[in-house]
């Protein structure tokens, strides 16, 4: 018996023996985060896993079961669908917004990364939540000192996924991010602003991210 080779995420190992094969469902196509599984949208395939990643994968039984759920990341074509790729019952409504960055003002990023969203603002210094500006937070005397009028830099966005990124042909760069409803208009005004600097969360041992830390600084200069 033939088997049919498919796409799988990094952990998921096929056998290419025909012994002890079953159906397990796989994605027809490119399906993005956010999609609603419809009819025809996925598929099933024979292969045989390692007992230490089967149960991550709905077999080919459950096939039905998945249409009308919402993906809550993308899904490549010839993939192996895990409860993992889709949003929880009790999962809160989000927006999946476009963000434009300048190029070279952002981290390499893949899907499902979070990350947090600044603004640089012209106008002037921008004060923290605390009332003091970002330069005076841990030890601040040891940095330079900004320079007059040369605006501040505030955080937007703190901890939202890095769903996909498109590259214009002006160079820039469009990031769809996974953000909370409300703050939604706060992700559209950053694109806006044509001032968005990206930065990368890196969990730590127990999966946090820590605290946000000063969420405005002042600038020095452009």
């Amino acid at each position: 018996m033939l088997l049919v080779l498919v796409s799988v995420v990094v952990g998921a190992r096929l056998f290419a023996s025909a012994d002890s094969t079953r159906q397990w469902v796989v994605a027809r196509g490119d399906l993005p985060a956010g999609h609603v599984i419809v009819d025809g949208d996925l598929s099933t395939v024979l292969a045989r896993l390692d007992a230490g990643t089967a149960d991550r994968y709905y077999p080919g039984a459950r096939l039905r079961d998945l249409t009308g759920a919402t993906l809550a990341r993308p899904v490549n074509a010839g993939e192996l669908v895990s409860g993992a790729d889709f949003a929880g019952r009790n999962t809160q409504a989000t927006r999946l917004v476009p963000v434009i960055v300048k190029a070279g003002r952002l981290p390499e990023l893949e899907p499902g990364d979070h990350v947090d969203v600044y603004v640089f603002q012209p106008g002037g210094a921008a004060q923290d939540s605390g009332g003091t500006t970002g330069a005076t937070q841990g030890g601040g005397q040891n940095q330079p000192a900004p320079a007059a009028g040369a605006g501040g830099e505030s955080l937007v966005l703190h901890d939202v996924e890095f769903v996909s990124l498109e590259k214009l042909a002006s160079g820039d760069r469009s990031l769809t991010l996974r953000v909370p409803v409300d703050s939604a208009i706060q992700a559209v005004a950053a694109s806006q602003s044509e001032r968005v600097d990206v930065v990368k969360l890196e969990r730590d041992s127990r999966g946090g991210v820590g605290a946000t830390g000063p969420t405005a600084v002042a600038g020095y200069g452009r």
